[in-house]
């Protein structure tokens, strides 16, 4: 594994204050991130049950761990915008099981992306210890093998070593990768990534989610046991007995909030739309989406009280796309959303109502667009 990290730019438009991460569940790019981890695991296992010659065994298996995969990524969704779950497994669930049958579970389910990689995932050691929170242990760990299967040169070993230390449950990862340069190993947890492909997000979360549970995830001091090329990464979960950590749940959605409301959402990334959809539905809103700088065409008699846009679907001509949307919509409230705010123009800042960074928390959109909604309407209050 070798990733880095990045500095975020600052903005002349007004951003909002950040928002509290300590539940990171409701961290939107971790959350979509880790919905992704659990579409390739799914989409993996229904390839293994359409291969020629698959036996009935085989394919009631596949299915078996696609419903799993599928549960989870909803409920990691749900409960991200704020809404209960709708199976007996949740998230933030309070159940607990062995920490050994919860690795053994989370090996299974990525040997079909194993095999891709053509490395092989040994598991050694027992940890019988009892732990709160077995969908949360499978997605910190699910982070960290996809990154050593990305890593790993084909041939390779995953080794992960299950152990408990006065009652608590280790689990050591190791690769046979390139290993981590010195100089990004501060930055490592940090965000950013040097991965084709990679959004530096996994081991991010991983690690949030793994200390709002009570645990860590850490980098071995020198890149584990001298005998493994590679990286070595350490998780360590409480047992069940110990006491639980405070952490804030999710609010309950106020299904009124938004009510009556137009929103307009301007953005070409499907996992965002989707999400954006659920959670301002949720609460009330119409949302209509424009995916490009074209496909914003309001009619006259269809007024938004808000649009959300991505400034990349429109980066070519920004300031004609907001007076296309000012067009059926003179009075419409316009809420940006982007990861490169740094040096946004004078002329564009001053027309927006507010601006969102990327990755953002569903709640940031919720206050930005109500925000937004209120200063319009100060805006136009008769003197």
């Amino acid at each position: 594994m070798n990733q880095g990290g990045s500095a975020d730019g600052s903005s002349s438009a007004k951003l909002p204050e950040s928002v509290d991460h300590t539940d990171p569940s409701r961290d939107l790019a971790g959350v979509l991130h880790d919905v992704s981890n659990s579409l390739t695991v799914l989409l993996g296992w229904i390839g293994e049950a359409r291969t020629k010659g698959a036996t009935r065994e085989s394919v009631d298996y596949a299915l078996q761990l696609v419903e799993q995969r599928a549960r989870m990524a909803r409920d990691i969704a749900r409960h991200a915008i704020g809404a209960s779950s709708l199976s007996s497994s949740t998230v933030l669930d309070s159940d607990d099981d062995e920490m050994g049958r919860v690795v053994a579970e989370m090996v299974d389910a990525l040997a079909v992306e194993a095999e891709r990689a053509e490395v092989r995932i040994v598991l050694r050691g027992e940890s019988a210890v009892r732990v709160r929170g077995p969908v949360t242990i499978s997605q910190v760990l699910t982070n960290v093998v996809l990154n050593a299967l990305a890593f790993s040169p084909p041939g390779g070993v995953i080794r992960i070593r299950l152990s408990s230390v006065n009652g608590e449950a280790q689990v050591e990862v190791s690769d046979d990768g390139p290993g981590i340069a010195t100089e990004m190993r501060q930055q490592l947890f940090e965000g950013g990534s040097t991965r084709k492909g990679g959004a530096g997000i996994g081991l991010r979360y991983a690690r949030s989610l793994a200390r709002s549970s009570g645990g860590d995830l850490e980098l071995a001091a020198h890149g584990g046991s001298k005998t493994v090329r590679g990286a070595t990464f350490m998780l360590r979960w409480p047992s069940s007995g110990a006491a639980a950590p405070q952490r804030p749940s999710a609010a309950r959605i106020n299904t009124h909030q938004l009510s009556g409301k137009r929103v307009l959402v301007v953005e070409d990334d499907d996992d965002v739309i989707s999400l954006l959809e659920t959670a301002l539905e949720a609460r009330g809103a119409e949302v209509v989406v424009a995916r490009t700088a074209a496909d914003i065409s309001i009619p006259k008699d269809r007024r938004f009280d808000v649009a959300l846009i991505d400034l990349s679907p429109i980066i070519d001509d920004v300031p004609g796309a907001l007076a296309a949307v000012r067009l059926g919509s003179p009075s419409v409230a316009i809420v940006a959303m982007t990861g490169n705010v740094n040096g946004l123009p004078d002329a564009i800042a001053r027309d927006l109502g507010g601006c969102v960074r990327k990755p953002f928390d569903v709640a940031e959109v919720v206050a930005a667009i109500s925000n937004a909604m209120g200063g319009r309407a100060q805006k136009h209050v008769s003197p």
